[in-house]
């Protein structure tokens, strides 16, 4: 033991820390360095903490993406995977309170992505909890299919055109809805949906569609309803109104803007004179849509009502006219705001060089 201790002493003397040149400062750096050498590193903790929060921001975000998804799946397909067949998808657009106890025709346009045709089955009106519209809800409906071209908005039964069923419809790209409604004390809903039922390959599908022209569905209050013209004449085109409503002669036309004769078709409309309002159609026969016997045949129920024709006008004479052809060309105007999609009143020049109005004008 003795020995044993003599041999550590004697290697202690080797050492520095035994030099009289080495001071007491000296040895005090010397300690500090072996104190830091054997202390845990600190940045070990900072490491490990630090992969633990990445761990923890990725669990989280894996748990809102699921979260996502499924809120995904309840308010669109119900029952199967999207990815796997495709989806309908619709064009939306807001429309303003609509007259009570009135015929309403919105075009909707609407595609399926999907790489295997759809059949429509059935589509209906849903509200809260998915429960069907009853009478108490004030809204008559009916959904018809409509040409594919058809802009969106909201037209009278004489400027929809062609009309099908929508049952057993098989939908293949674009193509339009009608929804034929007339409303009653009605008030916006945004529990209002488009339920469509469809199937694919045999396969029975629904989907849930949120529209917000479906959502704002509501009457105009009473006291609200406008009475005025959708537009006013001037006294220059009031004359020739009066004289060409006496012979409905086309050369009364002649030297009118594409504006003036626009008006004068809006005029007769809501003053109920159908005789001048198809005397103003163009007479080129290959525009020719249908005859004046087949235009008196329609009832006056579809014509539109006055109220429905100064919505249907509104801003019209702040419009601009654009023409696409030698024989063509339409009025661009804002019936609702220039933040929302104009609607356009076509035109076209007969043989003789003067502006008539087009079958079913509005697109």
């Amino acid at each position: 033991m003795k020995d044993k201790e003599k041999k550590i002493r004697s290697a202690f003397d080797k050492t520095v820390f035994r030099k009289e040149s080495f001071t007491q400062q000296h040895k005090q750096v010397v300690r500090q360095k072996i104190r830091r050498s054997q202390r845990p590193a600190r940045f070990v903790p900072a490491i490990v903490g630090t992969i633990v929060a990445i761990s923890l921001l990725f669990i989280g975000i894996f748990l809102v993406k699921g979260e996502l998804l499924d809120s995904t799946k309840q308010a669109g397909i119900i029952g199967n995977d999207a990815n796997n067949s495709g989806v309908l998808t619709i064009e939306d657009f807001s429309a303003r309170p609509f007259l009570a106890n009135e015929t309403y025709y919105i075009v909707m346009p609407i595609v399926w992505n999907g790489k295997q045709d759809a059949t429509i089955n059935s589509i209906e009106l849903i509200k809260e909890n998915q429960q069907s519209l009853t009478t108490t809800d004030g809204i008559s409906y009916t959904f018809y299919l409509a040409d594919a071209m058809k802009n969106p908005g909201v037209y009278g039964r004489d400027q929809i055109g062609k009309i099908n069923d929508i049952h057993d419809f098989v939908i293949e790209g674009e193509s339009s809805l009608i929804l034929e409604v007339s409303l009653r004390n009605v008030v916006p809903d945004k529990t209002r949906t488009i339920k469509i039922s469809y199937s694919v390959d045999g396969e029975e599908k629904e989907q849930l569609l949120v529209a917000g022209v479906v959502q704002g569905l509501q009457t105009l209050p009473e006291d609200q309803v406008s009475e005025q013209p959708a537009t006013d004449l001037n006294t220059s085109e009031q004359n020739v109104y009066t004289a060409f409503e006496k012979d409905l002669d086309t050369q009364h036309l002649a030297g009118l803007s594409p504006m003036s004769v626009a008006k004068l078709y809006i005029h007769a409309s809501y003053s109920g004179n159908y005789e001048v309002v198809y005397a103003l159609y163009t007479d080129r026969k290959e525009y020719v849509h249908w005859s004046k016997e087949e235009d008196q045949a329609i009832l006056e129920s579809d014509r539109g009502t006055p109220e429905q024709l100064t919505q249907q006008y509104r801003n019209f004479e702040d419009g601009r006219f654009l023409q696409t052809s030698k024989i063509e060309g339409y009025i661009e105007y804002y019936p609702k705001s220039e933040s929302e999609s104009p609607s356009g009143f076509q035109l076209i020049k007969n043989e003789d060089g003067i502006w008539q109005v087009a079958f079913m004008p509005i697109q």
